[in-house]
């Protein structure tokens, strides 16, 4: 554990320092106070760089204590002493156990908090911050009701080509249509522009009201339209499946996004369990290239798990695999090998 915390400590140092190096430019331009830069990003930038290789650390933490358990002598000593191999395991699950129910509390409670506040800090003050334009959008606010827009700006918040409908029994009681729409975040409508809406009144008779500008409160707001893959990672999981429901109903493209980061936010910490256990099968024999060769061969099984989590994720939300199986199939593999390793392992 303590092994684990300096590794992770000394590499979440680095990568703050590497990360000011990148964006002390923009501090300086934006006339950042140092307040703000501490406790505003950097605060919530240390668990969000440390979570995201927390189960590499995990791993290589162990192949470095336990490699220097063997080169002296002590696993040979306790194998001596009729300790069995599963006995000397229970330790390292413990921990490992530990450490993941941890790393899923960050993962599901409190990392998309550190997350919203960050993306916060870099929209203010336009730190590394893409603005995106969205076309033909079609969604549904609820089970009668239809929106489409044929182009949104998420930097000025301006659609246009808007129309939204009200059909209850394949009859049409309401229509909406805008040429431009912009969103007043202070008094949270929409403002029409060369508008037509059109209201029924009875079975013969409609209203058409025409006009150049007019605010309306409609059933959705501007952040809906670009909570796109990105901003998944500002939910909590509770909230985040509250948004896949929703999503849902709309239709929406991206569920397979949703869904993989969902599942990932479980597949990655549980993860940390296999890892450990393929470590301790991996080091508690000796061999000539001592705790360098160790390192080396751990760095490379870290760096293929993560490849393949990567590669299974890319899959899951952008070819036919299932997203649950796509951020579960690293884990089922590498449980294999690690049962494989354990049950080969010299006892």
């Amino acid at each position: 554990m303590l092994t684990f915390f300096f590794g992770l400590f000394l590499f979440m140092g680095i990568a703050v320092v590497i990360d000011i190096s990148e964006k002390i430019d923009s501090f300086i331009e934006e006339k950042i106070p140092l307040k703000e830069i501490i406790f505003d990003y950097y605060v919530h930038f240390f668990p969000w760089i440390g979570l995201m290789l927390s189960p590499i650390f995990v791993f290589m933490s162990v192949i470095y204590f336990t490699s220097r358990m063997t080169m002296n002598s002590e696993v040979i000593a306790m194998t001596a002493g009729r300790m069995s191999f599963y006995r000397m395991l229970v330790p390292y699950i413990f921990s490992a156990c530990l450490l993941t129910a941890l790393f899923l509390t960050f993962n599901h409670r409190w990392l998309p908090y550190s997350v919203g506040k960050k993306m916060e800090f870099e929209e203010k003050y336009k730190i590394d911050v893409l603005t995106k334009s969205y076309n033909n959008i079609h969604f549904q606010t609820a089970k009668d009701t239809f929106v489409y827009m044929q182009t949104f700006n998420e930097m000025d918040t301006i659609g246009y080509k808007f129309a939204m409908e009200v059909i209850k029994d394949k009859e049409l009681l309401y229509k909406a249509k805008a040429e431009r729409l912009y969103w007043q975040g202070k008094t949270q409508t929409w403002r029409l522009e060369d508008y037509v809406i059109r209201k029924k009144i009875n079975d013969e008779k409609d209203s058409i009201e025409t006009g150049y500008k007019k605010d309306l409160k409609l059933p959705f707001v501007a952040k809906e339209f670009y909570q796109a893959p990105t901003y998944k990672e500002t939910m909590n999981t509770m909230a985040l499946n509250k948004f896949i429901e929703k999503e849902k109903l709309k239709g929406s493209e991206n569920l397979k996004f949703y869904y993989a980061d969902k599942y990932r936010r479980t597949a990655v910490p549980v993860g940390t369990i296999i890892l450990t256990l393929i470590a301790v099968a991996m080091t508690t024999h000796k061999n000539r290239g001592g705790i360098g060769l160790n390192i080396v061969f751990g760095l490379a099984l870290a760096g293929i798990y993560f490849l393949m989590l990567q590669f299974s994720t890319v899959f899951s939300t952008k070819g036919s695999l299932d997203p649950q199986i796509g951020t579960w199939l690293p884990n089922i593999i590498f449980g294999v090998i690690a049962l494989v390793l354990i049950l080969r392992a010299p006892k």
